[in-house]
């Protein structure tokens, strides 16, 4: 064996099979390395074991060997070894481990007939234990024995500090926002020359995470070429050749080192000819905080006049103990988009919510942190201080948005925590400390503290600069000056949507649901989308009715309604115009004076007309706040 490799697995070997005993399951774990050889019939296969006693008792005659009837046939056997991989007394003698302790073994296996390969019966045991349990690629040995000579790959991966972002041995790291991470791979052929291909492989298969190789100079680090599946290389009769493996995509990956591994096979033809594992793990990311605080407190936010007085004033939902401040914002940021959250670190609130669409869902349904997906479409969050009665959800069965923050953390749909779980996960972090600090005068971390911070930062969502907007500040609704921020197109349907003095045009009605200048909802309604009478529509508050958003930035959602059932501006508006439904819980404004379902019978100028004033209440600026963007950056 080339002797750069051997001492590379003196140094790798406890590192390798203690980071595996993290999530042991018993007294005795067992790691091998390297994980598989294939040899001439007659010749011996060798491979280092460890034996590591997690119990507090020490096991008492332990050893390795193979349990009888399997499908190899030959001779076994093994003797223990030192620090630097030098046989240590007799052969096939067993040893004591004191508790807490490890002992490192060398084992052989002679092949007396072919064989086209599979794993030996390994069984590492000891007197007073259960054996450790045996997990593919961790303590495993895969085996193949022909006739004529052919390639044998002692194979090793290297995932130490200087590789990538590792910083535990033995296991390839990756941040949830970055989805990267490296290994390095050393291999020697102690057999035949030949053509082989590399290829890395997830274990187990549904890892979500996508593996690609590189070879490497051996003197400089630096790819041959471009990462990829796999790559074909030849090596010699006793040459030595290195490889990078780098790991993408994929969603947070649990640390659980036994299972969660990633594999590098080197293959001639369909014939495994050598291979090595690492873990994968997926590290949390840390928050990036500006160095000067982002403003979110009223008195510190430029709003216009009309949202600081009059109707949209008089529908604020602050409660007098929650108004907005600036830390308790920055607070309610960093826990809106932190994943640790969820059960399974995929998910924050802010994955059903996303700045570029006025935080509302790109998708029909929500995706929860399992897959599954949620009853209803996740609504736009942009003005949602300003609903009068404080109630959220689209069938108000929160009484409040600081009630709001904590449900969905709490379904077993979308995030799947309880809340002392998730009161342990957020204050186990220390960059926490500073934040609750600053918002509550201290770092203790309650689920009241987090339902303020993330109300807060909810309600400072407040969008104001939109083409609208700016026509407001330069004059007042029906002005010359506020028409001539318009095209034409779009002031006929402003018109459409709202009384404006003056005008000829008659108003549809519009702004009696979606009022004051802000866009906002004045109740629930029931807006004939289904007959509640029928058993398959969804109830919402029991009479067919729902929460509507804030009109605001409704331009650059992808779905619409409390199912996400319409995809554009268009189809809402022809709804309106062509597909109400009659019901008694309909709302009296959508009726005519026959109580039948009341159509807007719009013309094809009038409905495109009415769709372009909607998209003059998109901001982009809002769309693009840093204030309210991702803090856990890439």
């Amino acid at each position: 064996m080339n002797p750069y490799l051997k001492a590379g697995i003196a140094a790798s070997f406890l590192c390798f099979s203690s980071s595996f005993a993290q999530d042991a399951g018993g007294p005795i774990v067992a790691a091998v390395l390297p994980s598989s050889r294939a040899v001439q019939v007659g010749d011996t296969a060798t491979a280092f074991a460890t034996i590591i006693n997690a119990g507090q008792t020490e096991a008492v005659s332990c050893r390795v060997e193979l349990s009888p009837g399997g499908e190899a046939t030959g001779s076994f056997s093994f003797q223990t070894t030192d620090a630097t991989n030098a046989v240590t007394g007799s052969p096939n003698a067993p040893v004591n481990i004191a508790g807490g302790g490890a002992q490192s073994f060398v084992f052989a296996f002679t092949p007396g007939a072919p064989y086209d390969g599979g794993d030996l019966p390994l069984v590492f045991d000891c007197d007073n234990t259960d054996p450790a349990p045996v997990r593919a690629g961790v303590n495993s040995f895969w085996l193949s024995a022909s006739t004529s000579a052919g390639a044998d790959i002692v194979a090793i991966a290297d995932t130490g500090a200087s590789v990538g972002l590792n910083s535990l041995p033995g296991v390839v790291e990756t941040i949830d926002r970055q989805k990267n991470g490296a290994f390095v791979v050393a291999i020697s052929n102690v057999g035949a020359a030949a053509n082989l291909t590399a290829r890395p492989v997830s274990n187990p298969d549904g890892l979500t995470v996508t593996p690609r190789i590189c070879q490497t100079n051996p003197s400089t680090g630096a790819c041959l070429s471009a990462a990829a599946e796999s790559v074909d290389f030849f090596i010699g009769a006793n040459e030595t050749a290195s490889f990078a493996v780098f790991v993408i995509d994929g969603l947070p990956v649990a640390f659980e080192p036994g299972n969660n591994r990633i594999s590098v096979r080197f293959e001639q033809g369909d014939a495994l000819r050598g291979s090595t594992s690492v873990a994968v793990r997926t590290l949390m990311s840390e928050p990036v905080l500006p160095q000067i605080p982002y403003l979110y407190a009223d008195a510190d936010v430029d709003l216009p006049n009309y949202y600081l007085n009059g109707p949209v004033a008089g529908a604020d939902n602050t409660p007098i103990d929650n108004h907005i401040t600036n830390p308790g914002a920055a607070l309610g940021r960093v826990l809106f988009y932190d994943r640790r959250l969820s059960a399974n670190n995929t998910t924050s609130c802010a994955t059903c919510h996303t700045q570029a669409t006025g935080f509302s869902d790109p998708l029909e349904l929500s995706e929860g942190f399992a897959g599954e997906l949620t009853a209803r479409h996740s609504p736009g969050l942009s003005n949602a201080r300003f609903y009068a009665n404080g109630h959220f959800f689209w069938d108000e069965r929160a009484a409040t948005l600081e009630d709001q923050t904590l449900a969905p953390i709490q379904s077993e749909v979308e995030m799947g925590l309880t809340l002392e779980e998730a009161v342990s996960r957020i204050a186990a972090e220390d960059f926490y400390d500073p934040l609750f600090t600053a918002a509550f005068g201290d770092p203790a971390v309650t689920t009241d503290r987090m339902a303020r911070a993330m109300a807060q930062f909810v309600r400072s969502l407040t969008t104001y600069n939109s083409r609208f907007d700016q026509a407001l500040s330069a004059g007042t609704v029906g002005s010359p000056a506020f028409e001539a921020s318009f095209t034409p197109q779009e002031y006929l349907g402003l018109q459409l949507f709202m009384p404006v003095n003056g005008s000829p045009v008659e108003n549809l009605g519009c702004a009696a649901c979606h009022g004051t200048l802000a866009h906002i909802s004045d109740d629930v309604h029931n807006i004939g989308l289904d007959d509640p009478a029928d058993p398959d529509a969804d109830p919402g508050n029991g009479l067919g009715e729902f929460k509507a958003p804030s009109l605001r930035n409704a331009g650059v959602r992808t779905h619409f309604m409390h199912d996400g059932r319409f995809t554009s501006l268009a189809e809402v508006i022809e709804h309106y115009n062509s597909g109400v439904i009659a019901s008694p819980g309909l709302d009296p404004r959508l009726r005519n004076g026959r109580g039948e379902a009341r159509r807007l019978n719009l013309t094809v100028e009038e409905a495109q007309a009415l769709e372009a004033f909607l998209h003059t209440l998109t901001d982009n600026d809002f769309l693009t706040d840093p204030r309210f963007a991702d803090p856990f950056v890439d």
